[in-house]
């Protein structure tokens, strides 16, 4: 009798399966990072947790049951500074973006068993930032990086839209280096403000310029740019990482 309570309980070949989960498995064999957090998600957040890679690269298999229908996966490695907030990460005010590389998919999960591959890609932009100086004098301008976008929803790695504010730092060889997060199509209102004792002289409409460059911000893996300013020529320069042409801006500060 305890034999027919217990099949009669679970899903059965003869019964109706729709109330039963399905097996979502994720295979990492792609993942060239140690760790990831792995998050799914349906009409709500169905489960989130970080992941050791190696442990399921060669005979075990990662998977998890999740309920019946379209199930949004998500796998990312390098978080630091960003906070997650629901499905958002979100950049803290002040800082850059995190060098983030992520993974997305919508999996259909209607049977018992279902699959994702995950594949990371690149979900920030290096700018590397040099100002020439003439030799024996000394630069009065200060700089801030400035968007409207600050974060990304993790199930679709799409920007999320709020302030990102960041004070640029040259070294003493007066190079920096940050990250953006990807932006929106058209670069959003990306822009790099010159200050002097702090009050805002330009303001370099980076977005538009990037965007005259043919630079695409729905790459699936963002490509670093390189800005130059010239204080004795008043120029700005802009070029991408592995293109041959860069573009010069005439700035008058």
């Amino acid at each position: 009798m305890a034999a027919i309570l217990t099949l009669a309980a679970s899903c059965s070949i003869k019964e109706d399966r729709s109330p039963c989960p399905c097996w979502l498995s994720i295979d990492f064999s792609r993942c060239n990072r140690s760790s990831v957090t792995v998050s799914a998600w349906g009409e709500e957040e169905i489960f989130s947790e970080r992941v050791a890679v190696q442990d399921y690269q060669e005979s075990e298999i990662y998977e998890k049951t999740v309920p019946k229908g379209y199930v949004n996966t998500s796998v990312i490695t390098g978080e630091r500074e960003m906070k997650r907030s629901g499905a958002r990460l979100i950049i803290p005010m002040g800082h850059d973006a995190d060098s983030i590389y992520a993974h997305a998919s919508t999996v259909e999960c209607f049977g018992e068993f279902a699959q994702d591959t995950a594949v990371l890609h690149k979900q920030f932009a290096r700018v590397f930032m040099s100002v020439e100086i003439p030799q024996g004098h000394e630069y009065p301008y200060s700089f801030r990086a400035c968007s409207d976008v600050c974060g990304m929803d993790i199930r679709d790695l799409s920007p999320v839209e709020g302030e990102f504010s960041i004070d640029i730092k040259l070294d003493e060889d007066n190079i920096c280096m940050f990250c953006l997060p990807r932006q929106r199509e058209n670069g959003g209102n990306l822009k790099l403000l010159i200050y002097e004792d702090e009050e805002v002289i330009e303001t370099i409409p980076l977005a538009e310029w990037i965007n005259q460059m043919g630079y695409n911000w729905l790459k699936k893996d963002l490509e670093d740019i390189y800005i130059g300013v010239d204080y004795a020529k008043a120029e700005v320069s802009i070029s991408i990482k592995g293109w041959d042409d860069g573009y010069s801006f005439k700035v008058e500060i």
